[in-house]
Order: structure tokens, then sequence, then C-alpha cells
């Protein structure tokens, strides 16, 4: 698998350009393009001119990284209708969880929760500074049918970083996706379960058997610097109701999350046919 067109957005701000430098790192360890993309909620009185901003940000990334950058256009319909858009033939859509903030009424949820829940393409939350490649990838599994493509996915984002299966299984024992990955040489990872730590231990005892908590656990327990995670789509008002795995566990990691829609997690080229 290999990335073809990375997008990234900036306001700007520090966090936002953490998210900008980790897309421009992984665009160019897979001789990607990468498209930039000016997404504020509020417009911020120093920049009077963001796109020129942008475009300028475009040139020293190319430069800095040997790669084509380019300063899109938005349309002017909002944040999350113009980060759609440019997702709509990524292979990744890039930003930080600065999007998460500030008070929304139940109806409009906020818009990182708005991109989760309706990117056509996977999206990676950046929550720390780009220092180097990925080292340790936590990948959740289920016993869903997405989860070979997940792990393909994963496996090939970073491709030197060690991989991690975790089920965060309800009983002791490998859920089906587990064993079926003990049998493919070619995937070099461990198998990690919810049994290893002890907290998710006393947590499954007494009946809690939260995946975002137990995916927590488990980071800090290994000192994973990315979790990647399935994402079934639902209905707004289901995901608002009992709250997305991912939005909870962007609460309680500083490490970035990659979120892979259960529809999205097929290799770029085969979702392009």
């Amino acid at each position: 698998m290999r990335l073809h067109t990375v997008v990234a957005l900036t306001d700007f701000s520090t966090a936002a350009e953490h998210a900008v430098d980790r897309a421009a790192q992984l665009a160019a360890a897979h001789q990607a393009r990468l498209h930039l993309l000016y997404a504020a909620q509020h417009h911020d009185p120093r920049f009077a001119d963001p796109q020129a901003r942008l475009e300028q940000r475009a040139r020293q990334l190319g430069r800095r990284h040997g790669l084509p950058v380019t300063a899109l256009h938005g349309a002017g319909q909002g944040v999350v209708a113009d980060a759609l858009q440019a997702a709509a033939q990524a292979d990744l859509l890039v930003l930080d969880r600065r999007m998460q903030s500030g008070w929304h009424a139940w109806w409009r949820p906020c818009v990182l929760a708005q991109l989760l829940r309706r990117a056509p393409c996977p999206v990676l939350v950046v929550q720390q500074p780009a220092q180097g490649a990925y080292g340790h990838v936590l990948v959740a599994l289920d016993a869903a049918p997405a989860v070979p493509a997940l792990l393909r996915y994963a496996g090939a984002l970073e491709g030197s970083a060690r991989v991690e299966l975790f089920h965060a299984c309800p009983v002791r024992g490998p859920c089906d996706a587990t064993l079926a990955y003990r049998s493919q040489e070619q995937w070099r990872v461990r198998l990690s379960d919810a049994f290893e730590a002890r907290r998710n231990r006393v947590d499954l005892r007494v009946g809690a058997q939260d995946l975002a908590r137990q995916l927590v656990v488990q980071q800090e327990r290994v000192g994973a610097d990315l979790i990647v995670l399935g994402h079934r789509r639902r209905g707004l008002l289901t995901e608002t109701l009992r709250g997305a795995v991912a939005r909870r566990l962007l609460q309680g990691v500083r490490c970035d999350v990659l979120v892979v829609p259960h529809d999205g997690a097929s290799q770029p080229q085969e979702r392009r046919q």
C-alpha cells in the first residue's frame, strides 16, 4: 500500500502545524502529493491573507521534503464541507484535535466529530510534534470483516514501525481475527489483549469493557506513538448519544490516533476504481 495524496488542514496554530509537519513526513515517505487547506473556525486577524501564507508554507514544505505541495483554495462552504471536498480523492486526511474544543449543541457536533464520521478516507489526528517516523503502532482489533484491510493500511503506513495488534476481548482467549494473523508470516507483529495490563483485568472483572479505556491503558503500558482504530459509520443520533470511541480515546491519550472507516480501509488504488 502506498499513499498517493495526503491532505492536511491548518490554521497556522502550533498544534495545526504539528499536523502539517507529520503529513509532510508521511507524504515524503510515500512519495505522495501533499495538499494544504486553510481551515480555521474563527478568523485570526493576524493573518490578513491566509491563502498567501498557505502558499508560502506549501513552497517551504516542497523545498524541505522534495515533494509536490499544493495550497488548495477552499470553496467557502465552511470547514467541514471544504475539508470533505478536499479529502474526496485523498488517501489520508491529517489534522490536529483543536477542532474538538468549544461548546456545541447536541444536534451540532464539533468539526472533528463530523470529519471522523463523514470523511471518505482515513483520518489522522496529530497530538504530538512530528519527531521522526512512528516507532510503535498499536492496532485495535475486532472481529469485523474489515480487519485484514485495517492491518494492511496500518502496517504499510510506517513500514519501519513495530506493529502491535490489540484485542480488547470480553473473555480470555484470542478472537478469530487474531488467530487468522498467526498464520500470516509476512506480518511480523506482536499480539496482545486486555488481560496483559492489570488495570484492564480489573475493569473486565467488574464488567467494564470499554474499548477506549482499554486502549488508553495499553498505550500507556507499551508507549505506542500511534493508535489505529477502525470506525463503523453510524447515524448521527447514535454517535451523539453513545459517544464515539475515537473521540473518547483522544481525550485519554497524548499520542496520535488514526481512524480508518470500515469502508475506507482498502488500498488507495482500490478505492479510486
